[in-house]
């Protein structure tokens, strides 16, 4: 306030002018605007009614046709009035001729005398005996009837024809007629889709700008709007789609590191943002016991002092066999449950996935659930031979994989601190490692620990990248995103598990009788965990912004090495302390630098809409 206090009092009285004006302006230009685009909108509103009346008009009209043509149908084949119609005018029609060409014959006949070889015996009419004129007419007689019954016969058949010929026309009709009435259910409901999908567009901008408002008359600068700096939300489809993705790789049940292209994190009050940050920072310390719970039930350390380990033997069918009891809970309360009240058109979007225009891109959400599973289960692997704070500090390769595989698929080149921070993140891998290799594994396999555990981080990253390309062209919201995302996990896990019942394979599982009750109570905790920690990121996201939460999810190895020491007894040597430190400052170091990046205005143009379209 020094400069300000230093004003004369007129200055600052005509500075309180001028703003008051410029304020009036400013919001009657606003309402003029949504006064516009209300108006706009009824006319649309009142066009696309009438057009849906009309369309449903003719479909009604369509289906009474059909109900009259199926009635008729029923009573007796279709167009049995006008075939009977058609008969009986054919057969007037066809003895009023034959009528008039007999008597012509007839008197023919008559005029012209027999001729003598066809003579007959003739006896007076006196006695009974016929005339050789008489023969003659009874025989032309009977052949003007044999030519009528052919003729007549000729013609019938005939008709039959042109009947089923009639008759197979009208059907391919009513199947035309069929077919049209789905296609205008389907224009329709396109209509209505996108109706929908502009309104819900609109609002928001009219909300921003309200809130662009707001601010101004508080005081507030005009860059604190959410999500963006004078433009409104959801005018860069390239900026929502990796908005999307952001939180969908943020709200993942594995710990997670910040997506290649996270946005914005929208301005918040100060209790607000307070209680996003701890609900955000319980989500992650909610997964990382998630990973303690799995290294109890793989080794022989005990959780508390009070529940023993090793309630299984790491290993590939015991992984999987884990995996699968999870997910038998996790997906039943996902979609059903938590889902729904996340997201209530959770099952709509499921099923408009169906739609031709997004069937072909369904891969890409299978494809992602594809590689969640294999990082799952290699992760399982991992912490059933090595300590978890090593596990999950190795997991977190994935963050350099990941903008990588964005750079070749998306064009998002990375920064100089990024090709420091992924160097500097190797490095501390390697000091984590060297811990192990120097201080010995003596509690599983140290190779397959470390093999496993790098395998689940890069295939984690491909299911990152797939997850960004699905939301720049599916726009899916996260929660039937992960519906899908954790069904598939569990079919895939079912056949393997099944195979496993039977000894002799590589996926074969053993669980001792008493081992039973304790394997179903892990197997429930790690269903909660991951359900618990995906809804505190789901509530956490919108008070802080996705990239914020992907910073406190950052903390992963940091975290969950030391809730293993504190959990479990779990310690690590000097060197993977270190390792551990090193890994967790540089992918915050990574987080932030992203988040960074977002607050920048996006070019026109950018690179990764094309090559993500």
């Amino acid at each position: 306030m020094g400069q300000l206090d230093n004003q004369p009092e007129n200055s600052t009285s005509s500075n309180t002018k001028e703003i008051e004006t410029l304020l009036s302006s400013m919001t009657q230009e606003l309402r003029d605007i949504q006064q516009n685009i209300v108006v706009q909108l009824a006319r649309d509103m009142a066009r696309l009614q009438a057009e849906q009346s009309r369309l449903t008009a003719d479909i009604q009209k369509l289906q009474n046709q059909q109900q009259q043509i199926q009635s008729r149908q029923m009573q007796g084949g279709p167009g049995r009035h006008t075939q009977q119609q058609w008969t009986k005018q054919l057969a007037q029609v066809m003895a009023s001729q034959l009528q008039q060409e007999l008597s012509e014959r007839l008197k023919e006949i008559m005029v012209v005398p027999p001729p003598p070889s066809q003579s007959l015996t003739t006896v007076d009419p006196n006695i009974g005996m016929s005339s050789p004129q008489t023969v003659n007419l009874n025989e032309n007689a009977y052949r003007l009837l044999a030519s009528l019954d052919t003729t007549l016969n000729t013609t019938f058949k005939n008709l039959q024809q042109e009947l089923s010929s009639y008759q197979s026309s009208l059907s391919q009709q009513l199947g035309r007629m069929h077919s049209l009435q789905q296609q205008g259910e389907v224009i329709l409901e396109t209509l209505v889709d996108r109706l929908i999908d502009q309104l819900q567009e609109e609002a928001t901008n009219v909300q921003t700008t309200a809130e662009i408002v707001t601010n101004r008359r508080q005081g507030l600068p005009v860059g604190t709007a959410p999500n963006q700096g004078d433009r409104p939300q959801g005018s860069d489809p390239a900026t929502q789609s990796d908005r999307i993705a952001a939180e969908r790789a943020a709200m993942a049940e594995v710990r997670t590191a910040p997506p290649a292209t996270p946005v914005a994190s929208p301005p918040v009050e100060s209790n607000v943002f307070l209680t996003g940050l701890i609900l955000a920072l319980l989500s992650s310390i909610t997964i990382s016991f998630q990973n303690i719970i799995t290294r109890v039930i793989l080794s022989p350390p005990s959780l508390f002092g009070l529940w023993e380990g090793q309630v299984l033997a790491p290993g590939a069918g015991n992984s999987l066999l884990i995996l699968g009891m999870r997910m038998l809970f996790v997906v039943p309360l996902m979609g059903f449950i938590l889902a729904p009240i996340l997201y209530p058109n959770t099952w709509r979007d499921i099923k408009q996935l169906g739609n031709p225009e997004k069937r072909g891109s369904i891969w890409i959400v299978i494809g992602s659930g594809l590689f969640l599973f294999m990082s799952q289960f290699f992760i399982y692997i991992a912490l059933g031979n090595i300590p978890t704070g090593v596990a999950i500090t190795l997991f977190f390769i994935f963050p350099p994989v990941t903008a990588v595989l964005a750079w070749i698929m998306f064009g998002a080149k990375p920064s100089f601190i990024f090709a420091l921070a992924t160097v500097t993140i190797y490095l501390g891998c390697f000091l984590t490692v060297s811990g192990r290799l120097t201080g010995g594994a003596p509690d599983g396999n140290l190779g397959l620990g470390i093999g496993t555990a790098i395998a689940s981080g890069l295939t984690f990253a491909g299911y990152v990248i797939l997850t960004q390309l699905s939301a720049r062209k599916l726009k899916l919201h996260p929660a039937p995103f992960s519906v899908i995302n954790f069904s598939v996990i569990l079919i895939l896990a079912i056949p393997f598990v099944l195979l496993g019942s039977r000894e002799g394979n590589l996926f074969s599982w053993n669980v001792l009788e008493e081992n039973w009750q304790a394997l179903w109570m892990g197997s429930v905790a790690l269903a909660m965990t991951t359900l618990i920690g995906y809804a505190l990121n789901n509530f956490a996201i919108p008070m802080i912004g996705a990239p914020l939460a992907s910073v406190v999810a950052a903390t992963g190895p940091g975290l969950t090495s030391l809730m293993a020491l504190l959990f479990i007894g779990e310690g690590l040597g000097l060197n993977e302390w270190l390792g551990v430190l090193i890994v967790t400052l540089w992918v915050l170091g990574i987080s932030v630098d992203n988040m960074n990046k977002q607050k920048k205005p996006a070019p026109a143009a950018p690179a990764p809409a094309k090559q993500g379209a």
